[in-house]
């Protein structure tokens, strides 16, 4: 099946929760009902939107991000809160607004490779891969962290993407690509391997699989994560069974039974 793509991410939150944030924001809206946002409610704004977010109050965190957004109090807040407020219209379903408010931070600060990622994962979801292709190069070609996860998120997506649309050339450099930056502990290689049989190289991708048997197999993370160990073992029986069928196509070819 078709992996999960890595979903959008979240720029630097600037609040952090000592206490209860359905509390916080019943505090904040008694104390800013009826303000203006100005320089001295502008942060009270900020917080509002990243408490109602946290309970699951997306419409309300867009209307706390857009009231700050749209009073412009400082570059960096209304960068924030444009930022913000595409999280919050993406998490309501409201898309099309998303992605407008994605692009009003992205004339802001054109640099910003998470922005291009979270409107190339937006485009991804909405059949728009052309635009998605476009805003996932942007993003890894400006990623310039040190760890690379904007770069390696949006070349897994990529890749993803151009498998799912058949296009297995394109989507074998770019997972080439990938996996010599990271071969993700197995789970990138299994996708080269997919899109290498896809692109008929069927010994290359042979190859890529049982690599991705041998990573997966030994592959572990810090402390027990449910999640992760599921997903370990389904790529991992993916990449088995990837194995047998290039085995058996390989026999068939040489005119010779795979071993059992």
């Amino acid at each position: 099946g078709a992996a999960p793509g890595r979903a959008a991410r979240k720029y630097a939150a600037m609040a952090s929760f000592n206490e209860d944030p359905a509390d916080r924001a019943a505090e904040l809206e008694r104390m800013l009902v009826g303000h203006v946002c100005t320089l001295e409610t502008a942060f009270g704004f900020y917080t509002l939107g990243d408490c109602r977010y946290a309970i699951g109050d997306y419409k309300g965190a867009h209307e706390a991000w857009k009231t700050l957004h749209e009073a412009n109090i400082t570059n960096a807040l209304t960068d924030q809160a444009l930022f913000q407020d595409g999280r919050a219209l993406d998490a309501s379903g409201d898309l099309l607004a998303a992605i407008h408010a994605y692009n009003s931070f992205a004339a802001r600060q054109p640099e910003e490779a998470l922005v291009h990622f979270n409107l190339g994962e937006i485009y991804g979801r909405l059949g728009q891969f052309s635009d998605a292709a476009k805003a996932y190069h942007l993003a890894a070609d400006l990623d310039k962290s040190a760890d690379l996860q904007v770069r390696r998120d949006a070349l897994f997506n990529l890749g993803g993407d151009q498998t799912k649309q058949g296009l297995y050339l394109d989507a074998v450099a770019t997972l080439t690509t990938l996996v010599g930056l990271d071969d993700g502990a197995g789970f990138h290689v299994l996708r080269l391997a997919e899109a290498l049989k896809g692109a008929g190289k069927r010994d290359d991708a042979l190859r890529e699989a049982q690599r991705a048997v041998a990573l997966l197999t030994k592959a572990t993370i810090d402390g027990f994560d449910a999640d992760w160990e599921n997903e370990r073992q389904t790529a991992l029986r993916e990449a088995s069974a990837l194995v047998g069928a290039l085995e058996a196509d390989l026999g068939a070819r040489l005119g010779t039974t795979p071993q059992p």
